[in-house]
């Protein structure tokens, strides 16, 4: 006996429920390579920038790295 398969509809979206991970975010030099810690909010990565930049003045470019959770939702049955 085989088996059936049925083509489905889904929907990929960020994760908003309750138990999902948070979204995260830190920042990168571009000149060292060097990163900010990972925080929940913009306040730590951005005052990290402004710490190194008193440390490396030249250092001017940096780069965000945003950690958004997404979830597959099953939908409607073809």
């Amino acid at each position: 006996m085989g088996t059936d398969y049925r083509p489905r509809e889904h929907t990929i979206a960020p994760n908003r429920e309750p138990d999902a991970e948070p979204i995260t975010r830190s920042m990168e030099c571009m000149a060292c390579g060097a990163t900010s810690p990972v925080s929940e909010g913009h306040v730590e990565p951005q005052d990290w920038i402004l710490g190194h930049i008193r440390g490396f003045p030249a250092h001017l470019d940096y780069r965000e790295h945003v950690t958004l959770p997404y979830r597959v939702r099953p939908g409607q049955w073809l």
